[in-house]
């Protein structure tokens, strides 16, 4: 499971879940498109929380791509 925390100037927040056990990059990219791409705060967490770190959405997409390449 993995959860988008989306902060947006206006002081308004988004959630978004899913319950694959990663995000897939098409679902990354689609999201960051359509929701996050203006001045905002964006972060990805992936559950359980204990076994892994935040990290901000752009950051997750650049690894999924370099994790593609592969």
């Amino acid at each position: 499971m993995w959860k988008i925390f989306i902060d947006y100037p206006d002081k308004s927040r988004l959630t978004l879940t899913g319950k694959h056990k990663d995000i897939p990059l098409r679902l990354a990219e689609k999201y960051y498109n359509e929701y996050a791409n203006t001045i905002c705060k964006a972060v990805y967490q992936r559950y359980p929380k204990k076994d892994y770190a935040a990290a901000g959405l752009f950051e997750k997409i650049e690894q999924l791509r370099r994790e593609g390449e592969e």
